[in-house]
């Protein structure tokens, strides 16, 4: 295999997808706005997997990436979310389980209107967190009827709870409920 670039072969078998950079926004304070939480996939590709890729694969993707879930595509569509913690909990004997078969579904996942996270901040999305006891929302544009919804982003709760800075600690309540 050649290319119009130089007359030396080329021996490639594979290749491998970039690391992840680290956050344009690295420390958070929870008054800083939501957008700064966010995995914007309009700026940073997201990470995928298909439903029938086994989960141990999946879950050496998450750790190859540094990231804790995944979106579950189909095509175009993202059809759910697979988490580490879904697979580690799955209950089921490694190596024979699917991507989809442990899977949190579409209509289950929850998520929060683009609109709302552009006039939130961090401590609201970490009541959101807290109220519903998850760690990851699906960032959503369009569900008003007008086109398909868009998948805008994802937000992680230990990745902000990680990017939190000491000297903004998370409040009391929080810390004593979560």
């Amino acid at each position: 295999m050649s290319n119009e670039f130089s007359d030396s072969a080329l021996k490639v078998e594979s290749g491998l997808l970039p690391i992840r950079l680290p956050s344009q926004y690295p420390h958070l304070s929870s008054k800083d706005p939501a957008v700064h939480g966010m995995t914007d996939f309009t700026r940073k590709l997201p990470f995928s997997v298909g439903p029938e890729r086994s989960t141990d694969e999946a879950l050496a993707d998450m750790v190859r990436f540094g990231v804790r879930a995944l979106l579950v595509v189909c095509g175009d569509s993202v059809i759910g979310l697979i988490t580490s913690y879904g697979i580690e909990n799955a209950g089921k004997p490694a190596g024979s389980v699917r991507v989809g078969d442990v899977m949190t579904p579409w209509n289950d996942l929850p998520t929060v209107d683009w609109s709302t996270i552009q006039s939130s901040r961090i401590a609201d999305l970490l009541e959101i967190f807290h109220g519903i006891g998850v760690m990851h929302l699906l960032v959503v544009e369009g569900r008003d009827g007008i086109g398909p919804t868009m998948v805008r982003g994802l937000v992680s709760r230990a990745r902000i709870e990680d990017r939190l800075t000491k000297a903004d600690a998370l409040p009391y309540e929080y810390q004593k409920a979560g």
